[in-house]
């Protein structure tokens, strides 16, 4: 229940808002716990918008882990909308944890979630409304520690100045080592020598002693898996229950970073995978579950699985969701389980138009293997395809371009021999961004001149065709997630800069100010072009290298050169490609 004190203080500000459900917490299945019993308090926070966080699967992980333990506490926090910060400002008021209504500074640690680099500026924003400085050298023995994880640690480079300690890897066990640490050591010495104590978990980076820090991996276990989660007050952008099939993606496509810092595969066994939906559902009351993986269908039993489920929730009205399909193991039995009575859109993602690009990226799909799942879905019942390709990738020739409409147009030829309708067609389209811990973290992003006219190119072949839509990502978005993904020590001056300048939630097209982009680019002297389309030398230390992520960069680098040959690399499930993650880490793929 909210107390009559907080009322006092925020009843106005939370009236005046335009949506207060995002700030007053105590949602169905929220542990609630007592701040004033806790040993170890931690508090989660989501640097982006509350339906947003409270959709995100890392987050209900360590919420829940930590929430388990008897002695200690996971409270969360979102950032808020300008309007509700506004409000803060005027009326001279602190963020604060939902749960507790207790201010972000009377905890141990705080926990920030990277999971995209446009996020940023919005880290930094949401320490200054919690009065703790944003830059870690200023803080003192009375400031929590602030801690990062998730995927952009893996360049821990470009934030090191404003986070203490960064987790590399699987936050599972990690997290609670380190609250479990600082609560032994709370007290006992100051604040400078309890993070240097922190990075000798395995796991953890601390920018002060710049330490080398090897990835943390986690069991998919029974126990570690959320079978309940806070119920957000309105839809949520994933308002359903998650359930995680399995980790790691062996088929170590050359440009996806998620494929390569989650290695090695593993899966969750059918009977556990089965067990988790049923108490997830139950618990939280969803009339959706999704099977999470970066492949779903490629893990070894998705057949049992989805037929197991479907059995149990027959006439109940819960249905399941799936992501994208692989065309090299499309299933019309997953297809026709996944969709139930509701045969809505089939998602594919054929990434490249042509053989040779696919090679390039390793994606080891054929035309054949695209054109005859699409075709499957059509005779089956399906009339909208999504399909997800991606331009600007190294190497990209406009022929290569020309395969996006020439593949759709080979479905529309099957169509008409087989004289089906033609399906309404949406094409997503990205814009490459090299990462960090890929075979294309050496290569270059296109210009924005180049992309544009790779965008102008291709939606003057697509007038051509009657039904498809093609919807492209922000290109200059996509620059500046380059920029940052890959940035040194003077990205962090760049992102204290926008920080300063008002820069905040600028994953969201309608807050990104290019002016403010570019004026602090004249007065730092960064060419934000230049460095997102730089290719870096093969002999080069990268900045990111002070993490390990396992994968041997002599690996890497052989894989980057078997791209400019567009020679393709079989799956790890099919064979081991040595590498190095399970050597070096001393692990192994698991397989159900």
């Amino acid at each position: 229940m909210i107390d009559d004190k907080f009322l006092d203080e925020y009843s106005n500000v939370l009236y005046q808002t335009e949506r207060p459900s995002r700030y007053i917490g105590d949602e169905f299945g929220c542990y609630n716990k007592d701040f004033s019993k806790a040993q170890g308090k931690f508090l989660f926070a989501f640097p982006d918008k509350y339906e947003i966080g409270i959709s995100n699967f890392g987050h209900k992980i360590i919420y829940d882990l930590i929430n388990k333990k008897a002695n200690l506490m996971c409270d969360r926090i979102y950032a808020p909308d300008k309007d509700f910060i506004d409000l803060l400002s005027k009326n001279n008021l602190s963020l604060y944890a939902l749960e507790s209504k207790r201010k972000p500074i009377e905890f141990d640690i705080i926990g920030f979630a990277l999971q995209y680099e446009m996020c940023y500026s919005t880290v930094l924003k949401m320490l200054e409304m919690s009065n703790i400085p944003v830059l870690s050298s200023d803080r003192t023995d009375e400031h929590p520690i602030i801690l990062a994880g998730g995927p952009c640690t893996s360049n821990p480079i470009p934030m090191s100045k404003f986070i203490d300690i960064f987790i590399i890897g699987d936050g599972e066990e990690v997290n609670i080592e380190v609250l479990e640490k600082y609560i032994f050591l709370k007290g006992k010495k100051p604040r400078n020598e309890i993070i240097k104590e922190l990075a000798k978990i395995e796991g953890v980076y601390a920018p002060q002693i710049n330490n080398k820090a090897t990835k943390r991996i986690a069991q998919l276990t029974l126990e570690n898996h959320p079978i309940n989660s806070p119920i957000p007050h309105f839809t949520s952008v994933h308002d359903r229950a998650i359930v995680e099939l399995r980790r790691g993606c062996g088929r170590l496509c050359r440009f996806c970073q998620a494929s390569h810092i989650n290695l090695p595969i593993r899966e969750r066994k059918k009977e556990d995978i089965v067990e988790i939906t049923k108490k997830y559902v139950k618990n939280t009351g969803y009339d959706e579950y999704s099977l999470l993986s970066l492949s779903s269908n490629d893990h070894t039993q998705i057949e049992e699985i989805l037929s197991e489920l479907n059995c149990h929730y027959k006439g109940s009205g819960i249905n399941v969701s799936l992501p994208s399909q692989r065309a090299d193991k499309f299933s019309l039995k997953i297809a026709n389980l996944a969709a139930g009575e509701k045969k809505a859109t089939v998602t594919i993602a054929p990434e490249a138009g042509t053989q040779r690009m696919r090679d390039i990226i390793n994606k080891n799909l054929s035309q054949e293997q695209i054109v005859s799942a699409t075709i499957s879905c059509v005779k089956n019942g399906w009339n909208k395809i999504k399909y997800y390709f991606v331009i600007g990738l190294p190497f990209e020739t406009y022929e290569d371009l020309k395969g996006i409409p020439d593949l759709i147009e080979k479905v529309n030829e099957n169509c008409r021999e087989q004289g089906l309708k033609y399906p309404q067609i949406t094409c997503s389209i990205s814009i490459f961004v090299p990462k960090p811990h890929t075979p294309f973290q050496w290569a270059r992003q296109n210009t924005l001149e180049e992309v544009q006219a790779k965008i102008k190119y291709l939606r003057e072949l697509k007038d051509k065709i009657k039904n498809v839509k093609f919807n492209f990502h922000n290109p200059k978005m996509s620059q500046l997630e380059a920029f940052f993904s890959r940035g040194n020590e003077k990205v962090s001056d760049f992102i204290y800069e926008l920080y300063k300048n008002g820069a905040y939630l600028e994953s969201w097209d309608e807050n990104l100010n290019l002016d403010l982009y570019s004026e602090i680019s004249k007065k730092l002297n960064i060419d934000i072009e230049k460095e997102a389309s730089k290719e870096f030398k093969e002999d080069e230390v990268l900045p990111w290298e002070i993490v390990n992520y396992g994968v041997n960069k002599t690996w890497l680098l052989a894989e980057y050169k078997k791209s400019k040959d567009a020679i393709a690399t079989i799956p790890c499930e099919v064979k081991c490609n040595n590498c190095g993650v399970c050597s070096n880490l001393k692990t192994k793929k698991i397989l159900a």
